[in-house]
């Protein structure tokens, strides 16, 4: 059973925040958090993702940057990736974690979520919907 999940990408800005608040609102029996494999601590999220997430009737004005250890990465069930790229960071320098890495379009086709960070306003409308995919396409195994 899935209790926790940890969703990173590279800078806890965008893509890891927004999936973080898609998983908590579509599996509220599951305890949610993100972070970022080069992360700085304490950033706020990119404010063109807070506005889409808004639009969606999500709140991410309150998130802060948190980096990713590997201590963090032992404290959940699961741990979900942005791009492939950061599966094999976690493979091979924390293989103690390899087993819970996975990417967050693993059951929707497996491809790389691109980071929008400081993209057009299109470009992260469009990887919002990629995460609002991919975070719903877990329902097969989150929901029990």
């Amino acid at each position: 059973m899935i209790a926790s999940i940890l969703v990173i990408c590279t800078g806890n800005l965008c893509r890891s925040p927004v999936a973080e608040r898609l998983l908590a609102q579509l599996y509220p029996r599951i305890t949610v958090h993100s972070a970022g494999l080069n992360a700085y601590e304490d950033m706020l999220a990119d404010s063109v993702m807070i506005d889409l997430a808004e639009e969606k009737g999500m709140v991410l004005t309150d998130h802060r940057s948190k980096k990713f250890t590997p201590e963090k990465g032992l404290e959940y069930d699961l741990i979900l990736v942005m791009e492939a790229k950061h599966a094999e960071v976690i493979h091979h320098q924390y293989p103690q974690l390899s087993g819970k890495c996975h990417l967050l379009t693993h059951w929707n086709g497996g491809a790389d979520i691109p980071d929008p960070y400081r993209k057009s306003h299109e470009f992260s409308r469009i990887t919002f919907q990629m995460l609002m995919d991919a975070t719903t396409a877990w329902k097969k195994v989150l929901l029990f």
